[in-house]
């Protein structure tokens, strides 16, 4: 997958969202009315563990860029506990206004098009072995474009799913 490419999957879901999310009011917005990770959960908490993952991804690249393996998945979990994860962004990354939190969103999005645009560049971006993180604990290597891929775009599309379920 080109930077290309991947980037622009990243920009439409992340468009998608925002539309759908700028058409509720602000404040029904933390309405926990949608069955999500962990229960009913809200449109702030769905946008909260977006920023939540995408943190960490933009951690665990930057550990790599200076040559260390990351904790993983980081935010005092040292396994995979994805409702647990789920609940510390739902905290986390609550805001005391929504266009905060969305702005917020808006920058975790922009540094991961910056790091798409930079390995792209090196021609790490789809290359396996170069960035240990990118191991999944089976010992199967990943590409970076496809950690950036779990961590964006694919669950843009999900968040979509899930607000316009609970509408």
């Amino acid at each position: 997958m080109n930077s290309l490419t991947l980037s622009q999957g990243i920009r439409d879901e992340y468009d998608r969202l925002i539309k759908v999310i700028i058409h509720i009011s602000p404040s029904v917005r933390t309405s926990k009315i949608i069955e999500g990770t962990g229960g009913k959960v809200s449109v702030a908490d769905i946008i909260a563990y977006q920023i939540g993952w995408g943190k960490c991804l933009i951690r665990w690249y930057e550990a790599g860029i200076q040559g260390k393996v990351p904790e993983m998945p980081g935010n005092g979990f040292s396994t995979w506990d994805y409702l647990g994860i789920a609940q510390h962004f739902y905290q986390r990354y609550q805001f005391d206004s929504s266009d905060e939190q969305i702005g917020v969103f808006h920058q975790v999005v922009l540094r991961i098009l910056e790091i798409v645009e930079v390995e792209d560049q090196t021609g790490n971006l789809d290359r396996t072995g170069v960035w240990p993180w990118c191991t999944l604990p089976s010992g199967k290597q990943w590409p970076l474009s496809k950690w950036i891929r779990v961590n964006t775009a694919s669950p843009y599309k999900r968040a979509i799913r899930l607000i316009k379920k609970g509408k």
